[in-house]
């Protein structure tokens, strides 16, 4: 909430280099800090989330000039003080802040490597505390220095409860009280343990801190965090044990995503329907925070990497939002989808159960799809359907389903999809019939003509019932009668929704054996 009591929800993006062996932010050898913080303000982001370690501030060496190339009023000066520039220039660009607390040594994170936990040999707790204490008091005085996220995935054997050497819980309780100690004002933002996926300990061990209205947990979600997601609801099932309840119980609580993110180098690593690709889960995840409202972090602004294992130094960041110059759009297909997030316009989202299979023409097949509203979205909705097929233009299966929907909270809705397929005709064999009949036929009149001793008129007696008998058999074929039936193959089926201006659609296959 602002100081006016109205919500505000943070659109944001984590800035990554500075918690890294270069101590400063990525992208300053490549581009003008203002013209970057100009960029990123272009693209409506109103928060970022800044990582740092603890190496970094207890260190505070002096940044290497071939880090800050484009920004030459910048070199010769030590790690913090470059630290305090590209906060103010977000802060004055009116971008708030977020200080995330990344690791204790300097280094790219993640996996066993020492910085599991909150604390280790080299920076032991009492570190971690009195480091956040200084952090927190060095921006007091910059009211859009707005969180500290206290430690980022604290993993391995980081415990929620339990042990007092693993207990994140408890340290969390420890370290947000350190910080509004020292600045009441300040948001908690608490990762959950297993990389900040799991949060099922808060149930019944909650983190309680001495200032109230301040503490806002803090999930990761990533593509590579599941084996296998069927469908929406599927995904939202599967997250409903590991933070989900924290937003669909009775008692929802703060809830912001301070990471996700998705590949920068194709259209489907954002939006597509094989499970395959990084884009099912984008646009399932991607939905969800949409659909209960919730603020979100975006992994990373970075056009380019900075120093760490498994990185090189300048290459492209393939999850990144900007471009390898930091001037544009990496990705026109993430920013468009980060854009509707960020504009939050009232809408919905239609998702399939997958794809349909019915058994033989004739038959009939069923499915559902999810109607999720958007952004408080609240209404009448109308729904169409469609079958299409490349190659079939008669005897299409007919799909029906509820014309429209009423939508009066943020729960997913479903409605049925019904198929109907068209069965053959049994009469179909009969033009054999009509072509054998015709055969017979003409066989007889050319004897008639040919073969004098026939001119008869005993012919004509035999011909009379042959013509009468023929005729019929060819004439059960009419075409109001046969149905060459529903063919064998795949349909693509399409259910269109539309409130207003507002629209949406999806497609899945039917498939008819």
């Amino acid at each position: 909430m602002d100081t006016n009591g109205a919500p505000v929800r943070l659109n944001a993006f984590s800035w990554y280099g500075a918690e890294s062996k270069d101590f400063v932010v990525a992208g300053l050898e490549t581009a003008d800090l203002t013209s970057t913080v100009q960029a990123i303000k272009g693209l409506g982001f109103n928060t970022v989330r800044l990582p740092w370690s603890n190496e970094m501030l207890e260190s505070n060496p002096v940044v290497d000039s071939s880090k800050l190339t484009a920004n030459p009023g910048l070199q010769g000066q030590n790690a913090l003080s470059v630290f305090d520039t590209v906060i103010g220039a977000l802060t004055n660009a009116g971008i708030m802040v977020v200080l995330d607390n990344h690791n204790s040594n300097a280094e790219w994170c993640c996996g066993d490597d020492g910085n599991t936990l909150w604390y280790n040999s080299a920076y032991p707790e009492s570190n971690w505390l009195s480091d956040w204490e200084a952090m927190t008091a060095r921006y007091q005085g910059n009211p859009m220095v707005i969180g500290a996220d206290l430690r980022n995935e604290p993993r391995v054997n980081a415990t929620w409860g339990g042990n007092a050497s693993t207990d994140w819980r408890a340290a969390a309780q420890r370290g947000g009280n350190a910080v509004l100690a020292v600045n009441p004002n300040l948001l908690i933002f608490v990762e959950g343990v297993n990389y900040s996926l799991d949060f099922s300990g808060a149930a019944n061990n909650p983190v309680q801190l001495n200032v109230s209205g301040r503490l806002v947990y803090s999930p990761h979600d990533y593509s590579y965090d599941y084996n296998n997601v069927s469908s929406y609801n599927d995904y939202a099932n599967q997250i409903n044990s590991r933070w989900g309840y924290l937003v669909t119980s009775s008692n929802p609580q703060p809830v912001w995503m301070s990471e996700f993110g998705t590949c920068n180098t194709s259209p489907s690593c954002v939006a597509s329907t094989s499970s395959r690709d990084n884009g099912l889960w984008f646009n399932y995840l991607t939905t969800y925070l949409q659909q209960h409202s919730i603020g979100w972090s975006y992994w990373a602004i970075n056009g380019t990497q900075s120093t760490g294992s498994g990185r090189t130094y300048g290459a492209a960041e393939s999850y990144g939002v900007l471009n390898t110059l930091w001037n544009g759009s990496a990705s026109t297909a993430l920013t468009g989808r980060l854009g509707t997030m960020i504009s939050a316009s009232p809408g919905f989202s239609l998702f399939s159960a997958g794809s349909m299979q019915i058994a033989s023409a004739g038959h009939s097949g069923t499915t559902t799809v999810a109607i999720v509203p958007l952004n408080g979205f609240t209404g009448t909705i109308n729904l169409s359907c469609a079958v299409s097929n490349s190659t079939a233009s008669v005897d299409l299966p007919a799909c029906t389903l509820p014309p429209t929907v009423s939508i009066t909270s943020a729960d997913a809705t479903s409605v049925t999809v019904n198929l109907a397929t068209t069965a053959t005709n049994g009469k179909q064999g009969t033009p054999l019939m009509r072509r054998a009949g015709g055969a017979v036929i003409m066989a007889l009149i050319f004897g008639f003509l040919l073969v004098p001793r026939l001119r008869h008129r005993a012919f004509y007696v035999l011909l009379l019932p042959s013509v009468l008998l023929l005729t019929g058999m060819g004439g059960c074929d009419s075409g109001s009668n046969g149905s060459a039936g529903t063919s064998v193959g795949t349909y693509a089926v399409t259910v269109s929704a539309t409130s207003g201006t507002t629209s949406s659609n999806v497609q899945f296959n039917a498939l008819v054996q």
